[in-house]
């Protein structure tokens, strides 16, 4: 990992933190030495970071010289708020760690009458997941933003097996299932396969022949079809 690049991880944790953390703590979350974590702070001092340091508490991020302010009204606060809240209860430790990143963003560029309303908000969202492998399902995020082809081993409904070549392209995420829609190789249609009947998945390096926005669209066209005839 390259010096600036752990820079920039550094200052996005200690935007995660409301009160000081230790540099312990910080060596943890990062995998460096505590002696990096006060070197490292250091440097963002000497860039203009106003980093604060309490004894025996640790360290604090006091102002974000690096984001803007943004104005947002308190019911567009509100549906960010809960959004993100419902995103930490998706069975996905990358889009859980990303939902609290953006809130710290969030908490950073705000007024501070506004970070008040946000830390009072009461909104809630619950979810109970049907249990999923969080390796294939971050396996398949990449897939659908590098547009490339899977293999699966899939068990359906009744319990049967069976190997598919699809094509990734978009996930649904209904109460209490998260469901992949993709073009399949063995059945030459789109096709839907619940994440948690995945059994086994291979990312490849090879491109399906279609862009993702266009598989989106047919396949939407498709199940209008279907619905308006019912």
């Amino acid at each position: 990992m390259s010096r600036s690049i752990r820079l920039l991880n550094l200052l996005q944790l200690l935007r995660e933190y409301r009160h000081p953390v230790t540099g312990q703590a910080l060596a943890e979350r990062l995998q460096i030495s505590v002696r990096s974590v006060y070197r490292d702070i250091e440097t963002l001092r000497g860039q203009g970071v106003h980093i604060e340091a309490a004894a025996g508490l640790g360290f604090q991020l006091k102002e974000d010289f690096l984001l803007p302010p943004m104005t947002l009204d308190e019911t567009e606060i509100e549906a960010i708020f809960l959004a993100l809240h419902w995103l930490k209860s998706v069975p996905d430790l990358s889009l859980q760690s990303a939902s609290n990143a953006v809130l710290a963003k969030l908490d950073a560029v705000l007024p501070k009458h506004r970070q008040h309303f946000m830390e009072q908000t009461t909104l809630r969202a619950f979810n109970v997941w049907l249990p999923v492998d969080m390796q294939i399902l971050e396996q398949i995020r990449i897939a659908i933003r590098q547009q490339v082809k899977i293999a699966v081993s899939y068990i359906d409904g009744q319990g049967k097996k069976s190997v598919r070549t699809v094509w990734p392209f978009a996930m649904g995420y209904f109460n209490d299932k998260i469901v992949l829609a993709a073009w399949c190789e063995l059945r030459q249609d789109f096709r839907h396969f619940r994440i948690d009947r995945i059994q086994q998945l291979s990312l490849s390096q090879e491109l399906y022949p279609s862009f993702k926005q266009q598989l989106f669209q047919q396949w939407w066209e498709k199940e209008s079809q279907t619905t308006d005839k019912n």
